[in-house]
């Protein structure tokens, strides 16, 4: 099993405070228990410092998982 987690929105909101507060990356990875690497990632996905936003970013991610997933083979087929 991987050690890894997704970042929750609470984590976010987390992110987005440290941002607001003009905390470093490695404090704001610290208060969520991740790597800078993660909150310098995830806020430069999201538009940079400057235009970080929480609830833009869950949705960003939701719509990527959904994006993520095979599709089933029979779940286009027209059945008569």
């Amino acid at each position: 099993m991987s050690p890894y987690t997704h970042l929750t929105l609470k984590d976010r909101e987390c992110i987005l405070l440290g941002v607001t507060l003009h905390h470093t990356y490695q404090v704001i990875a610290d208060q969520i228990g991740c790597s800078k690497a993660t909150v310098s990632r995830e806020i430069k996905r999201t538009g940079g410092r400057g235009t970080y936003s929480a609830v833009k970013a869950q949705q960003n991610y939701q719509q990527r998982r959904l994006k993520s997933r095979r599709l089933r083979v029979l779940e286009n087929l027209k059945l008569r």
